[in-house]
């Protein structure tokens, strides 16, 4: 053994630095179960309820106002989603709201979809049935003759730079009007649906998929009775359900 050397010195040493090893870094032998490194984060939806306040839209024979259909029928769709989606309401209750600022609340949330909820209204008692649009610059001629002139969806007559934005998201708008009519077409009895294009203003400038659901003639009284019926409404709304879930299940 050499000289100096004192084996319980050392073992002293070691062990004064395994303790401030421990003190410093607790942490190290804790048990630390694994967290991911980002959490799933919930899309947001945003629910817009056509109409509101002042804008009653448009008016069933027995009275229904298509801004107190539109609202219920978001807030059913919006209880319905809200586990597994992050939902907002542009309006949660009888008030106005302008076209563009329930566009630009679905911009400002980073929304994933854009769905505007209205009723069809005609002159013609007869027109029926669920119509999906999606945004397309193309002619006010071409929109369904069926749809009532002073509908206040506000439609565009000349070309804006901000069309440009829905535009970049046409192809998924059209998938995801696919899907909802689809689903709800699976849940309810109407006779006609249809998919169709159309240059509204409620969709322009939403920089996500985004559509506009006209669900039945609130004018046709045989449909205004089915928007009154909470049965009706919530076949509706599982139908809506089931056309979102396919949407982020199918489309990356």
């Amino acid at each position: 053994m050499s000289a100096g050397y004192n084996p319980f010195s050392i073992k002293r040493y070691c062990l004064l630095i395994l303790l401030g090893i421990i003190f410093i870094c607790p942490e190290t032998l804790q048990a630390n179960p694994k967290k991911p490194i980002f959490a799933k984060q919930k899309k947001t939806i945003v629910l817009d309820p056509g109409h509101g306040g002042h804008d009653k839209g448009a008016l069933g024979s027995e009275g229904a106002f298509e801004k107190n259909v539109t609202l219920e029928l978001a807030r059913m769709v919006a209880a319905e989603l809200e586990n597994t989606y992050r939902v907002i309401l542009t309006r949660t209750d009888d008030y106005f709201l302008n076209i563009p600022s329930r566009t630009s609340m679905a911009n400002h949330a980073k929304a994933d979809l854009f769905i505007s909820i209205h009723a069809g209204g005609s002159f013609l008692h007869q027109a029926s049935g669920i119509t999906l649009y999606f945004f397309s610059e193309i002619s006010e001629s071409v929109l369904t003759p069926h749809t009532d002139p002073s509908k206040p969806l506000g439609r565009i007559n000349h070309r804006s730079p901000w069309s440009d934005i829905q535009n970049r998201h046409q192809t998924s708008s059209k998938i995801l009007a696919k899907f909802l009519l689809n689903c709800i077409n699976e849940q309810t009895i109407f006779k006609k649906s249809e998919i169709l294009g159309a240059p509204l203003k409620v969709l322009e400038g939403a920089d996500m998929p985004a559509v506009c659901l006209e669900i039945g003639y609130i004018t046709n009284p045989a449909e205004e009775k089915s928007l009154r019926d909470i049965s009706v409404l919530s076949n509706i709304v599982q139908g809506i359900r089931n056309g979102i879930d396919d949407f982020f299940e199918k489309v990356p």
